[in-house]
């Protein structure tokens, strides 16, 4: 925001009509009192316009900066010298000097803008003390207003500077505000955007790397079965074909909704039954599933956790158990379902590092509520979860 911007904000418009209404009220009272004390009302209701044209021009130009400058002196010092030469040429212009204060404290600093309302104040009576002595008639009127204009200034004054550092203050916090939130949603976005990169490079581990390791292996089996055994072969060249359609079904539902497919066939127990003969056709692995038949019903997000829990459970025991059977179990507990994979392999061994296949599982499991843990024994490993339904 510009510094006139700025300024124009701080200088609210209801203190140009106040100025404005003092300047006519003090017009209106050279005219009507010019009888009773008389003047050269041209000049008087000249000094007074001159007072509004430089209030609406170039006083909106300085008034509420927030550093004292050189114009805003001028400024001060040509509508105070309007205001003195209206005094001098009319007593009553006098009427217009509480629109002085305004212009005085918003625009010098208020140890000078005190002094300055003082001389204000003090102005008509000196003139007149200048001009008729003690003697005049109207001296005890002009004592008065100058009492009420030192007690009235001070507070003006106050009122005005308040005002001017509170709108100013709003002002920053206003812009405060707009940068923290710009601030806060570049970073929600770009939390989101790490939060959907770390979820398609779980949906990819525990899909498609899975399923094309399974595709790699089953390659690498059907070489030396071309010529010994092409029953085998053909077995085996058909779990490719197979597992490539399935690969292309779940990046095509990937993209569509990252639901995975077997779940759109069936239930979370017929799923993971697929994914145990896959598992035994693959690999050779015995692979049992103990499902029980009254369990609570899941969210599918919570299917999706369970069901990819399983697959990355199966691809460990591909790479690195040596396991030759898994039983995978479901069963009802604590108001929700516990899952247990459990292979008869070597187990993970010392020192056993988690890597991202496990730490996304746990991921996974945390953002549905529920807990994971992984016991190993040279006898096997064990993956519980428990997700609440």
């Amino acid at each position: 925001m510009s510094q006139g911007a700025r300024r124009a904000e701080d200088w609210h418009w209801l203190w140009d009509v106040y100025i404005v209404g003092g300047c006519l009220v003090g017009i209106a009272a050279v005219v009507l009192l010019n009888e009773r004390v008389p003047g050269n009302v041209p000049v008087a209701i000249a000094s007074l316009a001159g007072i509004v044209l430089c209030t609406l021009t170039f006083g909106r130009r300085v008034v509420g900066a927030k550093e004292f400058s050189w114009p805003a002196a001028v400024f001060v010092g040509l509508v105070v010298g309007l205001f003195v030469l209206g005094l001098w040429a009319a007593t009553a212009a006098v009427a217009a000097i509480p629109a002085m204060y305004p212009l005085v404290f918003a625009t010098l600093p208020l140890p000078a803008a005190l002094v300055m309302s003082m001389a204000i104040t003090l102005a008509p009576l000196l003139i007149e003390l200048a001009t008729h002595g003690t003697s005049w008639p109207n001296m005890t009127v002009a004592v008065v207003v100058t009492l009420i204009g030192i007690i009235a200034a001070p507070v003006i004054g106050t009122v005005i500077v308040s005002s001017v550092k509170q709108r100013g203050r709003l002002a920053m916090l206003v812009e405060e505000l707009a940068a923290s939130r710009a601030e806060s949603t570049r970073l929600s976005r770009e939390a989101g955007i790490a939060a959907e990169r770390a979820r398609l490079a779980r949906e990819i581990h525990d899909t498609l790397a899975q399923g094309f390791t399974s595709i790699v292996a089953l390659a690498q089996a059907v070489e030396p079965e071309l010529e010994a055994d092409t029953e085998a072969a053909r077995r085996h060249v058909e779990l490719i074909r197979r597992t490539a359609r399935e690969n292309l079904a779940e990046a095509r539902a990937m993209v569509a909704e990252l639901t995975p497919t077997d779940l759109h066939d069936g239930s979370l127990s017929a799923a993971i039954r697929r994914q145990c003969e896959r598992l035994s056709a693959e690999s050779g692995v015995t692979a049992t599933v103990r499902a029980d038949a009254e369990l609570p019903q899941l969210s599918m997000a919570t299917d999706v956790v369970l069901l990819r829990t399983v697959q990355e459970a199966f691809a460990n025991i591909r790479k690195h158990s040596h396991a030759s059977a898994v039983t995978v179990a479901l069963a009802p507990a604590n108001d929700g379902v516990r899952l247990s994979v459990v292979d008869n392999g070597i187990g993970l061994g010392d020192g056993h590092a988690e890597g991202f296949g496990l730490r996304g599982m746990r991921t996974r499991v945390t953002q549905v509520g529920g807990t994971l843990s992984v016991s190993s024994t040279p006898g096997g490993t064990t993956v519980t979860v428990e997700v609440p339904a």
